[in-house]
């Protein structure tokens, strides 16, 4: 089915001249002839009062022989000047509008063979028209005037047969060649040949910087002034004589027809029989068609008519196009707005209907469709409380989705997928929703039957609003139980989602997406109701001890810690980890938490050595977090840890123990004697001493090396440990008193053995000398400062008497020393009550304050009075 964009209606039927050329201009008519005669008309448009047709009523207003017995090549109205430029045998003449007059004598530019008027001017003046002249070696710049042409550049180019101009720009068509000017910078660009011989070059100005070319193969080529094709090019027919626009159509004519092309795609639209046709132009919206001895006019049909032919004949993309290309023409912009939203909505139901979904969904989105309109085509899914009356007029003759699809299953499913999708993409843009309650029930309702794992997904992201009856209804329906709970419980409902939670745990109902025990733990970590979590703690325990204790370390509710401990008595693991929960999380200092949890990693660690190498393992895992435990808590109560790793092989932890207990001596004693652990040994007077002045950590590493010097119990003088005790003073020489050490040392060592540590410790004396002095010295340097300040305040101030009644004017406190901030307008206050010296603390006022004032605010102000 072609489209009817323009209908012909004649405007003079005969004419007694072989028509050449022509032009209009309002209700004016100009024809040229081939014998230098040019006529004006006036036509009339008329509607018949019976048929209400469109008819045209022509007069015959003046004629004019340019008595050159050539053939009138151009014509070109100048409205706003009252001319009409002639082009006939080389010369342009200029004429008078409405009574062709010459204006004055003989031609205006000679030697021209063809010229345009730059339909984009860079000029602002009214009052000028900018054109463009061929000539046999150049093209020229010209600006017309009321009565005469003022040349502004010429550009050389070969012998132009056709030309069109748009601001900066013009396109030539040469000899057998198209190129385009930069008339500004004088530059060229070259475009694409054309076979001379067999294709007249139709040049045309379409849009801003564009132009349409005939070219090679019949194609009408679209060209930018940059040299590049924007467009596909349009496959039109031979033969073709003239060539127009009329937004958004390409109009050609040739000796039998006229062809109507769409610039949208490039299409071929609509043909209408014209013999003997040769001219086409469009003369500012009115189009005119003529042969040899007649002129018609093509009339466009509505923009509006032209796109329900399109939409009846459900070519949506055209008529879309069409309606978005066509602007607010007859009517107002919020018309056009809402024509527009209703035909994207129709076209999106059409595309709904043949199932090309992502199209429907565009449409849909770009016609901001009321979404319960795409709802309602779906049974069941509009809420029943929801009062909906489709559109009117309809936009669709749909009953439902089943009669779209004729009741092919498969084709249901994939449209209901197309509906999930766009109602979900509709919640994805980020903008208030309109219909949210609608749009979410048909979402649950839609993967709920379904049956899709994306519902709980769906679920999770929180921020539901439906209609909680029905949905609920409906998932109960369907068997989706999980859903259901967790719909609940998104909703706030805990009750019913812990009640549909645990029928599933006890199997009574069952649904494939539930993932047990986990399900109902995360339900009731939710609930902030303390009975509620008491109520199914035995439940969940009782299923799952490990899973279970999560409700108690993750529960929002505010719960007795002790009162969890003791329901945990039965669950031996699962009180380990809420143990865990309170003293590594919860960060909670009391002294049993952290004394039960280090007896019982005492106990599970002697039970893991009794059952011998076969647990070696985990035995070293134990032990490794009862160190750390010990290491790290200091809030545990150690006699009874003591008391029950007394008589085992758990000596390392004895010793934190008695570190715990500030026994250091016998803690070291039993990583040196019973250990040989030289290492753990050394690293538990640093971890110790962590922190500490250099009296205590000197007296700590003392301890060591009495141990190391001294044999153990039961032990003769040879089994000393020399060679740690070297380490040690060599190691930990900064951290060892040397007279301390001198007087350890037995007597019978010699220098040799020891000269390494002296090295150290002597440098190390020597540093904090240095150190001291140094220290000393910035003291004193601070001091005689602090006297030079206090010089020139008195020397520049004088004293500063400070009465015994006198207060600081912020915290009205005395002042007990001779230390006070006084400010300009005499307002004294403590210097911790105005730390900055440029303000004052009482008024606000701001003073200025010299770079050797704002050193002193720095250091404290002593007056004395």
């Amino acid at each position: 089915m072609t489209l009817k964009a323009f209908d012909l209606v004649s405007v003079l039927d005969r004419v007694d001249l072989k028509i050449e050329c022509f032009e209009a201009s309002g209700n004016d008519l100009y024809l040229g002839s081939e014998d230098s005669i040019v006529v004006h008309y006036l036509v009339e448009e008329r509607t018949h009062d019976t048929t209400g047709k469109i008819f045209y009523s022509t007069n015959k207003m003046s004629q004019k022989n340019l008595g050159t017995k050539k053939t009138v090549v151009q014509l070109k109205t100048a409205s706003a000047l009252g001319r009409l430029m002639v082009l006939s045998d080389g010369n342009m003449y200029l004429l008078d509008s409405d009574f062709l007059n010459t204006v004055g004598s003989g031609p205006k530019i000679k030697n021209v063979t063809v010229f345009c008027v730059n339909e984009n001017p860079n000029t602002v003046d009214p009052f000028t028209v900018q054109l463009c002249v061929g000539k046999r070696r150049c093209i020229q710049i010209c600006s017309l005037h009321e009565d005469r042409v003022s040349l502004l550049k010429e550009l050389s180019t070969p012998e132009p047969v056709n030309i069109a101009m748009d601001g900066n720009f013009v396109c030539v068509a040469g000899q057998g060649h198209y190129s385009v000017f930069n008339v500004e910078s004088g530059t060229s660009q070259d475009l694409f040949p054309y076979e001379a011989t067999s294709t007249y070059p139709h040049v045309k100005r379409i849009a801003k910087e564009e132009f349409l070319l005939a070219g090679p193969g019949s194609l009408g080529m679209f060209v930018t002034a940059a040299g590049i094709s924007e467009r596909p090019p349009i496959q039109w027919t031979e033969g073709i004589s003239a060539i127009s626009y009329y937004h958004p159509y390409i109009i050609t004519i040739t000796n039998q027809f006229i062809k109507i092309y769409s610039l949208i795609d490039q299409q071929h639209k609509q043909t209408l029989n014209f013999s003997g046709g040769e001219l086409v132009g469009n003369f500012d919206g009115q189009l005119y068609v003529a042969a040899n001895s007649c002129v018609s006019c093509l009339m466009p049909q509505p923009w509006t008519a032209q796109v329900q032919t399109l939409m009846d004949s459900e070519r949506v993309e055209e008529a879309v196009e069409l309606a978005e290309h066509s602007g607010a023409v007859g009517m107002s912009q919020e018309q056009y707005h809402q024509l527009c939203h209703t035909l994207l909505q129709k076209a999106g139901f059409i595309k709904l209907v043949h199932g090309v979904y992502d199209q429907a969904q565009d449409y849909f989105v770009r016609g901001a469709v009321d979404v319960r309109e795409v709802i309602s085509l779906y049974p069941g899914l509009l809420p029943s409380s929801v009062e909906f009356m489709r559109a009117q007029p309809p936009l669709h003759q749909i009953a439902d989705i089943a009669q779209a699809m004729h009741g092919d299953q498969t084709k249901i499913e994939e449209a209901k997928s197309f509906l999930n999708s766009y109602l979900l993409y509709l919640r994805s843009l980020g903008e208030p929703i309109t219909y949210r309650m609608e749009i979410d029930t048909a979402i649950i309702k839609l993967q709920g039957e379904k049956k899709s794992p994306e519902l709980l997904s769906f679920l999770d992201n929180g921020d539901i609003v439906c209609n909680l009856p029905e949905c609920a209804q409906w998932l109960e329906a369907h068997h989706q139980y999980s859903p259901l709970a967790k719909l609940y419980r998104v909703l706030g409902d805990l009750d019913k989602s812990l009640e549909v939670l645990t029928r599933l745990v006890r199997d009574e109902i069952n649904d494939e997406h539930f993932k047990g025990i986990q399900e109902l733990v995360d339900c009731l970590i939710c609930a902030s109701d303390p009975n509620v979590v008491w109520r199914y703690s035995d439940f969940v325990l009782d299923r799952n001890p490990v899973e279970g204790v999560r409700v108690f370390t993750e529960t929002k509710a505010t719960l007795d810690p002790s009162r969890v401990l003791q329901v945990l008595q039965r669950y031996p693991e699962a009180r380990l980890r809420f143990l865990h929960h309170l003293i590594d999380t919860k960060k909670l200092q009391d002294e049993k938490y952290h004394t039960e949890l280090v007896l019982h990693y005492v106990d599970e660690a002697v039970r893991l050595i009794f059952e011998g190498p076969a647990s070696s393992e985990q035995l070293e895992e134990v032990r490794g977090k009862l160190q750390d435990l010990l290491t790290s808590s200091c809030h545990y109560s150690p006699q009874p840890v003591l008391a029950r790793l007394q008589g085992t092989t758990l000596h390392v932890e004895t010793a934190a123990v008695f570190g715990r207990l500030g026994e250091h001596e016998k803690a070291l004693s039993m990583l040196v004697h019973q250990l040989k652990d030289f290492s753990a040994a050394e690293q538990y007077c640093i971890a110790q001493t962590k922190g500490a002045n250099d009296t205590s950590k000197s007296s700590i590493f003392l301890k060591l090396l009495k141990i190391y010097l001294r044999p153990p119990p039961g032990g003769c003088a040879d089994d000393v440990e020399l060679a740690p005790a070297i380490e040690l003073l060599s190691v930990h020489a900064g951290d060892l008193e040397v007279s301390a050490v001198l007087a350890l040392l037995p007597p019978s060592w010699s220098l040799s053995i020891i000269h390494h540590y002296l090295k150290a410790a002597l440098r190390n004396s020597l540093h904090q000398s240095r150190i001291k002095r140094i220290q000393q010295t910035l003291v004193r340097s601070e001091n005689i400062q602090q006297k030079f300040i206090l010089y020139k305040l008195c020397k520049d101030m004088g004293p500063i008497p400070l009465a015994a009644n006198r207060i600081c004017c912020v915290c009205n406190g005395g002042f007990s020393s001779c230390e006070f901030t006084i400010f300009p307008n005499g307002v004294m206050a403590h210097p911790t009550c105005a730390p900055n010296p440029s303000v004052c603390p009482l008024t606000g006022t701001v003073f200025q304050v010299s770079h050797d004032d704002a050193r002193k605010s720095r250091t404290k102000k002593q007056y004395s009075g």
